[in-house]
């Protein structure tokens, strides 16, 4: 046992794995578009990211579970960086987490507060999963994805507050979702707003409820980065 609680003690103490190579340049082209975060065979690519994107990826929270200066959202930037050889995707997270503190001087934590937050559940009849070639016309919004904690994700950048997986599902699942509005309105011109556009095209349902979640708060962080 004495043994075993050594070897735990050591490893707690190593340092945490860093990327090999990395770049962390300001993006200066004035899209509001940023591209999906491209993470394949330890390669990691995210163009035009605002800092509150960067920081989902980082910690895995949605844009809802992060508090920080206003420049989270307008500044943007690209980030090119590879693991060393060996080290799976799934630990990209604290790889990232060490980048950024290392590079904006970031500093963080979390804290668990009392939030309003909606849980996606399943309704009777199970999950459905549209053809997102279909487009629904008089639709003003529109998602797609092949992931549970994709469509999560997405749904809390729509609605503003946290969206917890309550459905039991977990990893690959194809979804597809427009809608006309983000509130709880009348269908317009036969588009339901996003809220019976869950339950009508993907077979879930969003639950409104309040309940103690995790938040990342950010202390301090300088705008530009720094070496590259």
């Amino acid at each position: 046992m004495r043994a075993a609680l050594l070897l735990f003690t050591a490893s707690a103490l190593l340092p945490a794995q860093t990327f090999e190579a990395a770049s962390v340049k300001v993006n200066n082209s004035g899209s509001p578009a940023s591209a999906t975060p491209n993470l394949f065979k330890g390669r990691l690519r995210y163009t035009n990211a605002t800092m509150r994107q960067m920081l989902q990826i980082a910690w895995g929270v949605t844009a809802p579970q992060i508090t920080g200066p206003a420049w989270i959202d307008s500044g943007r930037y690209d980030i090119e960086a590879k693991s060393p050889d060996g080290v799976p995707d799934s630990e990209v997270k604290p790889m990232l987490q060490a980048l950024l503190k290392e590079r904006f001087a970031l500093d963080a934590h979390i804290e668990t507060t009392e939030s309003p937050v909606y849980n996606l559940v399943v309704m009777k009849g199970g999950p459905k999963h549209p053809d997102p070639a279909i487009r629904i016309p008089g639709a003003q919004g529109r998602m797609f994805g092949g992931r549970i904690d994709g469509l999560t994700t997405a749904l809390a950048g729509v609605l503003g507050r946290p969206v917890l997986n309550k459905t039991g599902l977990d990893g690959a699942f194809d979804y597809a979702v427009q809608w006309a509005s983000t509130d709880h309105s009348s269908e317009a011109d036969g588009v339901p707003d996003i809220f019976g556009a869950v339950q009508q095209q993907l077979g879930l349902r969003l639950e409104p409820a309040t309940v103690a979640v995790p938040m990342l708060v950010v202390d301090r962080a300088e705008r530009i980065p720094t070496g590259n």
